[in-house]
């Protein structure tokens, strides 16, 4: 469903909503075309328009049976189901006056002793500028023996899409997260939309996937970590900001990562997502981070850090731990 709709109450009801199927259509007349017709005469009961032409009336008519018919519910529901929506949206009208007043600032509702914790640690919680050190997990890509280059062609994307994608681009060259690359390797990229309305930059890297070795690192099942949580009582979850990108790629593998837009060639820096072995890598490193901790009061799950214990002065000892680890 496209275009912009100017939504107005009408009689105490609103437009009907129709289901157009224009994959099929041979030919789109334009606004732009019906200018230089002139006067012309157009009935849309009887699906025609009647126009001067070297002065003589030419008549277009179309096919009653391919007309727009009223969308039911299964419609909108079969949609939502097999995600042919990107959005959808329900409107009401609401009378402001009984809307409850702000309350300010939510820290203020914290527990005091948490309030001070946090307050202490609060660098822990800005968002990374820049390339991180290099860690003894950073990203590697083996390839099998005799693998040559991967090179797929990109995408064809639609003007809107190409305007986020530049914008995207330049954003991650100003992280300095990406740089130029003249590599021979070459993966397209697209964009798909998140639950909250925004594009997530994704490059499709099953061609090298196919030719990389996988490693066998075993990821934890969440039924395995939930067995560790008997007898706690407190808990706080942490989720890492920037997660993937908290982690380098080797150098020698950056060419293996370059990626192709409209614009250019593109490589990363930090570890993207879409790589076969990018999970085992990331689950590695934490688990090597939280070593100290892990099982006795701390779960981790890729980017997810779970604290537990089994009482309230526990718990935040426990907590300023993990804050102090993660602070180093």
């Amino acid at each position: 469903m496209v275009g912009n709709f100017d939504v107005k109450e009408v009689e105490g009801q609103f437009p009907n909503v129709y289901v157009l199927q224009v994959a099929g259509g041979d030919l789109v007349i334009s606004s732009s075309w019906l200018k230089t017709l002139k006067a012309h005469i157009t009935d849309y009961d009887s699906l025609f328009i009647r126009f001067l032409h070297k002065g003589e009336f030419v008549t277009l008519r179309g096919d009653v049976e391919l007309a727009p018919t009223q969308a039911q519910f299964h419609h909108v529901r079969r949609w939502m189901y097999t995600d042919a929506m990107a959005e959808i949206y329900s409107l009401h009208l609401s009378d402001t006056s009984t809307e409850p007043p702000f309350n300010g600032d939510c820290a203020q509702d914290l527990d005091p002793e948490l309030a001070v914790l946090l307050h202490t640690y609060r660098m822990v919680f800005q968002t990374p500028i820049g390339l991180l050190p290099p860690r003894e997990h950073d990203h590697t890509n083996p390839l099998v023996e005799g693998a040559e280059p991967v090179k797929v062609r990109p995408y064809r994307y639609p003007h809107s899409q190409k305007v986020h994608i530049e914008s995207m681009v330049q954003k991650m060259l100003t992280d300095g997260i990406i740089q130029p690359s003249k590599s021979p390797f070459s993966s397209p990229i697209l964009l798909v939309k998140k639950k909250d309305g925004t594009w997530r930059f994704c490059t499709d890297y099953r061609a090298l996937n196919a030719i990389t070795i996988k490693d066998s690192f075993l990821i934890p099942t969440v039924d395995e970590l939930l067995d560790e949580l008997h007898g706690a009582t407190y808990f706080s979850k942490l989720d890492l900001r920037l997660g993937y990108h908290q982690i380098l790629v080797n150098p020698t593998d950056r060419h293996k990562t370059t990626f192709r837009t409209h614009q250019g060639h593109y490589e990363w820096l930090v570890m993207p997502f879409g790589l076969t072995n990018a999970p085992a890598t990331f689950q590695a490193l934490m688990n090597d981070v939280f070593k100290p901790y892990l099982r006795r009061f701390v779960l981790v799950f890729f980017d997810d850090i779970s604290i537990y214990s089994p009482t309230r002065q526990i718990h935040l000892t426990q907590l300023e731990l993990v804050l102090q680890l993660l602070q180093k």
